[in-house]
């Protein structure tokens, strides 16, 4: 039988910040988006804060409350709204520290790669794991190994669901996490199929994966409310009121492998890298700065690809709240495809020096590269390209030394002249007056034991 466990991280950013700092674990724990904006990440004890507003008689959000439609209503909420009540709770209030949880990332997926033949990896957070070829009586006992294997080796609380497909796991994971009873592992494959119908007809259809709000809202009007419904719907009759993408839905909740946590088309058709930047940038070089650190990052991720692109695009802009508001976009072509950074940054210079215009504050700039192609063959254009744009082995060897450093001594380590010095401050990095040490990619930040 074909099963498919989906193993995620619960409430990943928090419980990174917790697995350095156990004593975290008695306190509500909230991790703010860019520029310390939002709140993108909550403990258990932080979700909930309704309650305890509630309590209080505390009413937020623009009509009365929190929206209704969101489960953990204190995500996504402006950090200024809540904080004072937060303080109140006592929380621990942290900034996004990509670098740490990029890294817990990928060891949580390293390791769980250890305990199936085929991996999936879908979100930092979250993992698919063929369980096919795995011989074991009790899946659920093996999946409470799992778990304890990553509590173990990195602190990490995870939740695990086990299905015939990748919908089901879905589902099931969902179930696992909502549901103390299930200890955090629910295997379906394992339930009786009047036990799943039952299961089925309690969970609303927008909780099944890939049905968004819209398409909840459409097969509400159809009667469709539950799993069950849409399980029992026909399959080509789906497809042809919505599409193919719901018509795999369907089949896959009857147990019919049809999906993929990974993109069957191959690299991303685009990659975009931006930030809003921590205070107003008006001078040139702290610009350029930005486009060329912006610019470093979207080429790891090209080369993490096998992929060249062919275009550059630079977006500039100001605060979209003033009177004089500003914002303008180029496109650069090349002539060659490539993933050199220097070759990426020059060009990118190009178009930012087309949009800069002096005087004004930006407070964003963004780098997108596109014309994305798997990496090959490529007949060079001698008369039209840049000589050292041509070099590809040479440039291919300095490119991936440049990444095996970052990957191991951390991001930044090993960087563009045109990027600036790492250590010193600069106006356009984001806001992070909370941010915690990056105690796995840095030396300098190492856990200290006394």
């Amino acid at each position: 039988m074909a099963r498919i466990a989906l193993v995620d991280g619960n409430s990943f950013y928090a419980s990174c910040e917790e697995a350095f700092q156990p004593w975290l674990k008695q306190r509500p724990v909230v991790v703010l988006s860019n520029n310390d904006g939002c709140i993108v990440a909550a403990n258990a004890r932080a979700k909930a804060l309704d309650a305890w507003l509630a309590d209080q008689k505390i009413q937020l959000g623009r009509k009365g409350g929190f929206k209704a439609a969101m489960p953990d209503s204190l995500m996504y909420q402006p950090y200024f709204k809540v904080a004072p009540y937060l303080k109140k709770m006592g929380a621990a209030v942290f900034s996004s520290n990509y670098e740490l949880y990029a890294d817990m990332s990928a060891r949580m997926h390293g390791l769980l790669g250890r305990f199936a033949p085929g991996q999936e990896i879908y979100s930092i957070d979250e993992c698919f794991l063929d369980l096919s070829g795995v011989r074991c009586d009790d899946f659920t006992a093996y999946a409470q190994q799992i778990k304890a294997a990553v509590a173990q080796g990195l602190g990490l609380p995870v939740a695990i669901g086990i299905g015939a497909t990748h919908t089901l796991a879905k589902l099931a994971n969902h179930l696992a996490k909502r549901n103390r009873g299930y200890e955090g592992v629910l295997d379906l494959t394992a339930l009786s199929p009047a036990a799943c119908e039952a299961i089925y007809a309690s969970v609303p259809v927008s909780r099944i994966w890939g049905v968004g709000q819209r398409l909840s809202s459409h097969l509400g009007d159809m009667g469709i409310k539950t799993v069950r419904d849409f399980k029992a719907c026909e399959p080509h009759q789906i497809r042809r009121r919505f599409s193919i993408r719901e018509e795999k839905i369907v089949r896959e909740l009857r147990g019919e492998s049809c999906l993929s946590a990974l993109d069957p088309e191959g690299p991303n058709q685009q990659i975009r890298v931006s930030r809003s930047f921590g205070q107003p940038v008006t001078q040139w070089d702290d610009l350029t700065q930005a486009l060329a650190t912006f610019t470093q990052r979207a080429g790891e991720k090209l080369r993490r690809q096998g992929a060249t692109c062919q275009a550059i695009s630079v977006m500039l802009r100001t605060n979209p709240h003033a009177p004089d508001y500003y914002q303008a976009q180029t496109t650069v072509p090349l002539v060659q495809p490539t993933q050199d950074t220097r070759w990426l940054t020059r060009l990118g210079k190009q178009g930012l020096k087309s949009l800069w215009q002096p005087g004004r504050a930006y407070h964003k700039v963004q780098v997108t590269l596109s014309q994305i192609r798997v990496d090959g063959p490529v007949q060079y254009d001698c008369l039209l390209a840049d000589a050292q744009q041509s070099d590809s082995a040479t440039s291919e060897a300095l490119m991936q030394t440049l990444d095996a450093l970052n990957r191991k001594m951390g991001r930044g380590t090993v960087q563009l002249a045109a990027a600036g010095m790492r250590e010193r401050t600069r106006p356009w990095q984001m806001k992070r007056n909370r941010c915690s040490r990056r105690y796995t990619t840095r030396w300098d930040e190492l856990m200290r034991v006394r």
